[in-house]
């Protein structure tokens, strides 16, 4: 990790707790401090996205755990009602969307009823048990989205910028070195950047589907984006080998729908390009012509079909761009 980004991990980190401490500490009503910190400890995260989900969960889970304690203690004390209220608290949950704060719904509902003289438990002190958690949850958001705020989406779309500005000219070259003939060859590509772009998409794109699964990341398809990002760097990479291979401008006196499309697939117009079917035949009398191995062409044009349809897909997929 970066020491610009453990340097602002830690200044958040510390703030965040000394906000929370220094706001637990002067109100009379929150006696333990130390679940204020927890929830500092366990809502602070690197992205805002997972901010977000997990003081969700930590506020969903608590403040349901306190009200079914709650409400049980009137009615029945002691073990039996602990038991009464884990029993009811998970299906609570279920039956409000709210699995991920099951766990935490649990433990709040135990603290509660193990506390010291827990046949005295009223709602006063279940209001304050929930204050102290909001305490913290209160300054990890302020702190995160005050003073370190991060635009994921705006991250990503960059990174998906660039991976064109990487992609466009290896086409750009396919396209070149097949159709055109005589000096250059294709130069050969370094896959490094676009292996290490598309790693860092995924990596983006899986924080935002585990914190938020019905987000923007899933309305506009940045996990299928992805995986089509890497079929395009494998295909095309694939096809420069396999290009090659072969005498410039190969290409040049064949008609090639897949091939003439090549370059302005990855423009704003690539969703309206509809490949055409591959002419194997015409291939093949062109690789005799050519004094070259039919399946040489035939490699060639299966990559290259591969490849357009990703492109295609990929267009299509990009026209859901929008706010968030």
């Amino acid at each position: 990790m970066p020491t610009t980004s453990v340097l602002r991990t830690t200044l958040k980190y510390g703030l965040a707790a000394a906000l929370a401490g220094s706001l637990a500490l002067n109100r009379k009503d929150v006696e333990f401090a130390w679940y204020t910190l927890v929830a500092v400890v366990m809502c602070m995260d690197e992205t805002d996205t997972r901010v977000l989900a997990a003081s969700r969960i930590r506020v969903l889970g608590t403040v349901t755990g306190g009200v079914v304690g709650g409400l049980v203690h009137s009615i029945l004390s002691g073990w039996i009602g602990l038991t009464v209220s884990l029993v009811l608290v998970v299906p609570l949950l279920r039956w409000l969307g709210w699995q991920s704060s099951r766990g935490l719904g649990m433990l709040v509902c135990t603290l509660l009823f193990l506390v010291e003289r827990y046949s005295q438990l009223e709602w006063l002190y279940v209001g304050g048990r929930i204050l102290d958690t909001l305490i913290g949850i209160g300054a990890v958001l302020v702190v995160s989205f005050l003073f370190w705020p991060v635009d994921r989406l705006a991250e990503i779309r960059t990174i998906d910028t660039q991976l064109r500005l990487t992609i466009a000219p290896r086409l750009e070259a396919l396209h070149r070195g097949l159709k055109q003939p005589g000096p250059p060859a294709v130069e050969p590509s370094v896959p490094l950047d676009g292996n290490r772009l598309i790693v860092r998409l995924g990596q983006l794109v899986g924080d935002e589907l585990r914190s938020s699964p019905d987000g923007w990341a899933h309305r506009q398809h940045w996990r299928q984006r992805q995986l089509l990002w890497e079929r395009i760097q494998d295909h095309s990479l694939q096809m420069e080998r396999l290009t090659r291979m072969l005498p410039p401008g190969a290409f040049a006196s064949a008609t090639t729908p897949w091939l003439e499309d090549l370059p302005a697939m990855l423009g704003s117009g690539g969703a309206d390009r509809v490949p055409a079917l591959p002419q194997r035949q015409s291939l093949v009398r062109l690789a005799t012509g050519l004094q070259l191995s039919p399946l040489l062409l035939l490699a060639l044009e299966d990559e290259l079909q591969r490849l357009v349809c990703s492109l295609h897909s990929l267009a299509l997929a990009s026209r859901r761009d929008g706010p968030a």
